[in-house]
């Protein structure tokens, strides 16, 4: 599927996705000027800027590719009640403009500007095949699409919309059923996914607080100068454990989100949280390094 890069809005084409772009440069910046300066001039805050600018740059997307994935789903649970209620306006004898009229004035949340929408193509005349076929378009969502083409092909052979509009809605019932009965068996996974990641994060703290000082050798005196043979050796340690944090993290939560709303977009929230908190926990323990002789 493709997805423009830019919107027309009175004859100018506007970049889509301004916000995410902004967001990411303002976050780069942040984590380059923590890189060049802020590392040096004060290395205690420096993973709390690294975390600031990392979220910045991350969040503000994430966050709206979210909200774009809930109000489609939004959509959809909506326009199953919108079939059921056609379905019962048909039933009751009203003629398909009368209905889709009747059934625009009441409140579908983010569905009923596209309702509203085809009720008035409809009563200006436009045939009601090409006003779902725009219904579908605006609306985005694949089992609208798959159900709206379904609608069309019996509407072109002549058979009753009705009976198609209730085995539609019955289909698309039993859909959301099976979605919200895996989300509710696989709580016991997430919260499993969660604990796996956190052992992974206190096993990484004991080596970097324990373990590595106390099989580093002692720092020696040269020159009147205290100085430490694997002072590089610590660093190289420090970053591999946080790639592992992010690796990890970034991974766990996509799987989680899988596995929880079956979409690779929702478990971007789970991979920010992740990562977000793993990697404050490993930064501030690592601060500390204590020898175990």
């Amino acid at each position: 599927m493709k997805t423009a890069l830019f919107v027309t809005k009175g004859g100018k084409k506007d970049f889509k996705y301004t916000y995410e772009l902004l967001s990411i440069i303002a976050g780069t910046v942040i984590l380059l000027l923590n890189f060049m300066y802020i590392a040096e001039l004060s290395p205690f805050f420096s993973p709390l800027v690294n975390l600031v600018g990392g979220m910045i740059a991350v969040v503000p997307s994430v966050w709206i590719f979210y909200a774009r994935f809930k109000r489609s789903r939004e959509i959809e649970q909506n326009f199953i009640i919108f079939i059921k209620d056609l379905t019962d306006s048909l039933n009751s004898g009203m003629t398909l403009p009368l209905a889709l009229d009747q059934t625009s004035k009441k409140n579908y949340q983010s569905l009923s500007p596209f309702v509203k929408d085809m009720a008035a193509q409809v009563d200006w005349g436009i045939p009601f095949k090409k006003a779902l076929e725009t219904f579908a378009k605006k609306a985005n969502s694949v089992a609208i699409k798959r159900a709206v083409t379904t609608i069309i092909e019996t509407y072109k052979v002549g058979g009753k919309i009705s009976d198609t509009l209730n085995a539609i809605g019955e289909t698309l019932l039993t859909i959301d059923r099976i979605k919200k009965e895996r989300s509710a068996s696989v709580h016991a996974e997430i919260i499993t996914s969660y604990l796996i990641f956190f052992v992974f994060i206190f096993i990484l703290v004991i080596l970097q607080t324990f373990l590595i000082p106390a099989l580093s050798p002692p720092a020696e005196l040269t020159g009147g100068v205290i100085s430490s043979p694997t002072a590089g050796l610590d660093e190289i340690y420090t970053q591999s454990f946080i790639n592992f944090i992010i690796v990890q993290g970034f991974f766990a939560g996509l799987v989680t989100g899988k596995m929880a709303e079956g979409s690779i977009i929702a478990g971007f929230k789970h991979s920010i949280h992740l990562i977000a908190v793993g990697y404050t926990i490993f930064s501030v323990a690592s601060q500390f390094q204590i020898g175990l002789f």
